[in-house]
């Protein structure tokens, strides 16, 4: 049962320059160290194969400067790699996979129809295939050998007709193959069957835009015809995260801090965050001092303030009838607790409750 290493969409090469240069220069030197540390995991875990689904790269022509490092960093990894090109690094005659030296313990597959390799096991075979432009149909029908496990490594997608190698569950069931290694969507898709085939796409290895939330990895664990067990692991590159909060009922900037200290993400180091304000404000919070503050601590922060501003309090003061009577009894009661911040502040959010329950409508 061999132990494989499944990543994709690493993106090396991008500029990340919807972030400020300080920041995106980190994320970059990250994807390297990143990959460093997936060679490491390579070597402790005693892996007997690395499948990389396609886009190690960003663009389809690299700077030598950047692929040389690349594959001086894969020629450390003690078990064979192979990777097979997908829609940003497909291959053709500029490639660096085409024009640069490959480590000789990467195999870069190249035709547009699956080719097999096996493993020193003896046991195992990997078949892959190549994007040759940014778009791709690769059909699996190939003829296995039902005595050895069959790995598909591609890039692709289960599903759609866009054009990036789509997959078909009839496809996948017809194949035969014993597990398909996914690479283009930058979602992990979980590890799971179709008919008697387990497949995966662990998402990307490296997030390259800020609506790519959440932890990034690669899989790694055992593969046989009736077991999959892999499990994803984080990459550690730059990692971008959206938070969400409401500041009704806030009173200032101290009680804003407060809310949020509990809902930030770790590592900081790692992280680019945003914070979306939302719900009715009180005030107007500084968000330039609040930025630079999380800026200390995070690889990058930006806060935005969608709240919206809330109604005059006391626009029913000289009215006759039942609001009035509650607004004025409210302004009485704030004007006596002027000095204690707390108190003014739910009494303020009390009078907007009242006032929403006599209009028929929800508290802002």
């Amino acid at each position: 049962m061999p132990n494989i290493i499944h990543a994709a969409d690493l993106h090396i090469g991008a500029k990340f320059e919807f972030l400020p240069p300080e920041s995106a220069a980190q994320a970059i030197r990250l994807q390297l160290t990143a990959l460093k540390a997936l060679v490491e995991h390579a070597a402790s875990s005693a892996a007997d194969a690395l499948l990389i689904a396609g886009d190690l790269f960003d663009t389809p022509e690299v700077r030598p400067q950047i692929s040389s490092v690349v594959f001086s960093i894969l020629s450390k990894c003690p078990c064979p790699i192979f990777l097979s090109p997908g829609n940003h690094d497909y291959y053709h005659a500029a490639s660096p996979y085409a024009t640069q030296p490959l480590p000789s313990n990467l195999h870069v597959f190249t035709s547009r129809t699956l080719t097999p390799v096996a493993l020193a096991d003896g046991s195992t075979v990997i078949w892959g295939a190549a994007f040759q432009d940014n778009k791709a149909s690769i059909p699996l029908d190939v003829r296995l050998d039902p005595f050895k496990l069959n790995i598909c490594l591609l890039h692709g997608e289960l599903g759609g007709n866009s054009g990036y190698n789509a997959i078909s569950e009839s496809a996948v069931i017809s194949s035969h193959f014993d597990y398909i290694a996914l690479g283009h969507n930058h979602r992990f898709s979980g590890v799971f069957r179709i008919g008697e085939t387990a497949l995966s796409c662990p998402g990307c290895f490296s997030a390259t835009a800020s609506n790519e939330t959440g932890v990034k990895g690669y899989l790694s664990g055992k593969i046989d015809k009736s077991i999959a067990a892999l499990t994803l692991h984080p990459s550690g590159t730059a990692q971008f995260e959206d938070i969400s909060l409401s500041i009704s009922g806030l009173s200032d900037d101290t009680a804003l801090a407060e809310a949020l200290f509990p809902l930030l993400p770790t590592p900081t180091e790692h992280i680019c965050l945003t914070v979306h304000l939302t719900g009715t404000r009180m005030y107007e919070p500084n968000l330039e001092a609040l930025s630079r503050s999380l800026r200390k601590t995070f690889l990058h922060a930006q806060v935005f303030d969608e709240s919206a501003a809330m109604q005059d309090p006391y626009r029913y003061k000289d009215e006759d009838g039942l609001r009035g009577t509650v607004t004025r009894d409210f302004m009485h009661r704030i004007s006596e607790n002027s000095h204690d911040e707390q108190t003014y502040a739910k009494l303020s959010l009390a009078l907007e409750y009242a006032l929403a329950a006599l209009e028929g409508r929800d508290p802002e």
